[in-house]
């Protein structure tokens, strides 16, 4: 069962987890030391925490969970739309359909809204696939990032 519940104080280590998890192959392919790759994967996180604090003040951080494991993370910001400003998974949790579970949950939540859902990703993120699956579109491109959006079937259906 996926649980999305909000994050609180006590749940930074395993979001920083989450965070360090989505650049392991990255701090390989670098070859630093462990205690450098930990110390810059800590101030990158916290900057990244700060800069999304700062662009997005009302956005909330849930803690995605399924079945007794605590998986991923989601960044979210509602306004006048669903704003989704991040979704990281464990490594080991990818590609299992969970992402498309979550990604609809907050479809289901903006259709009963009558909100769209947009997001940003960057151009050669495989996960660009998987929003195109789900029906988002491209609304803008600011080099590497390609910003989407999808929108709700609002047309009221008629009977004949």
């Amino acid at each position: 069962m996926l649980v999305i519940e909000s994050a609180y104080p006590e749940d930074d280590s395993f979001l920083f987890d989450v965070y360090a998890d989505t650049r392991r192959e990255e701090m390989e392919a670098w070859g630093w030391p462990p205690g450098e790759a930990a110390a810059f994967l800590r101030m990158q996180f916290e900057l990244q925490t700060r800069s999304y604090a700062m662009q997005f003040p009302d956005a909330v951080t849930q803690v995605i969970t399924h079945g007794e494991d605590r998986i991923g993370r989601m960044i979210v910001s509602r306004n006048s739309s669903i704003h989704l400003i991040d979704i990281s998974l464990l490594t080991a949790c990818r590609n299992r359909g969970i992402g498309s579970l979550v990604l609809e949950s907050l479809q289901q939540e903006a259709a009963a809204a009558g909100l769209p859902v947009k997001l940003s990703v960057m151009e050669h993120n495989p996960a660009k696939r998987l929003y195109e699956r789900l029906g988002f579109k491209v609304i803008g491109e600011a080099f590497p990032y390609i910003s989407m959006s999808w929108q709700p079937d609002t047309r009221e259906e008629k009977l004949i």
